[in-house]
């Protein structure tokens, strides 16, 4: 039963369309040798939010926060158009990364797990669950784990767009951190697992992800 959790965990994550992330970099790159840097933006822009409508209707489970993320990313084209930087452009989305993980880091070892707290929206668990000490133990271990990625991430990006070209930044960038955002996020999950099935009548999280499909 464990092993068949874990596979269906992987696949739930496995299933994102990679497409839905290479189309604003295959448009920024396209539009910025054809039409200059503020036409890239818009493209890759437009592209997003237009990604983030969809999901806002098809019921995504984060949906609550899409309007937020949303309005985050016409914030960011509208300030890369009207500064025409690439470094401020870029420079935004290394910064919110950044800022979202040391967030994650610091709120948790103080007390206040915020990630515990909404994992509930994609994760519709028990209250059973969501009061018992493993749940939180391992939320937040969990959660400063994400955020040492995220400053991982960051880090990364800031080194290499200091040492690439825009091109090479973003295709490179997509194919180190896509894949390294998945990893982290199935280990997370299948480490989230183990550490609930000590809780009574848990009965995994691919359980949960298949109630949450149906309600």
């Amino acid at each position: 039963m464990t092993e068949n959790n874990d596979k269906e965990v992987r696949g739930s994550v496995s299933s994102q369309n990679p497409w839905e992330s290479m189309m604003p970099i295959i448009l920024f790159i396209g539009f910025n040798k054809l039409f200059g840097l503020a036409s890239a933006i818009s493209a890759a822009t437009v592209w997003s939010v237009m990604i983030s409508i969809r999901r806002w209707r098809n019921g995504h489970p984060i949906g609550k926060f899409i309007p937020i993320v949303t309005a985050g990313i016409l914030v960011r084209g509208i300030i890369g158009i009207v500064t025409d930087s690439e470094a401020v452009y870029f420079g935004i989305g290394i910064g919110i990364k950044a800022f979202v993980g040391l967030g994650l880091v610091v709120t948790t070892v103080v007390g206040r797990n915020y990630l515990a707290q909404y994992a509930p929206i994609i994760f519709p668990f028990d209250i059973s669950v969501l009061n018992h000490q493993a749940y939180k133990s391992a939320m937040s271990r969990i959660a400063i784990g994400l955020g040492i990625a995220q400053l991982i991430s960051a880090g990364f990006d800031v080194w290499l767009y200091n040492n690439a070209s825009v091109d090479g930044y973003l295709v490179i960038r997509f194919f180190v951190n896509w894949p390294f955002t998945t990893a982290v996020i199935v280990l997370s999950m299948l480490y989230l697992g183990k550490k609930l099935a000590v809780i009574p009548g848990f009965s995994g999280l691919a359980s949960v992800l298949e109630n949450r499909r149906e309600t």
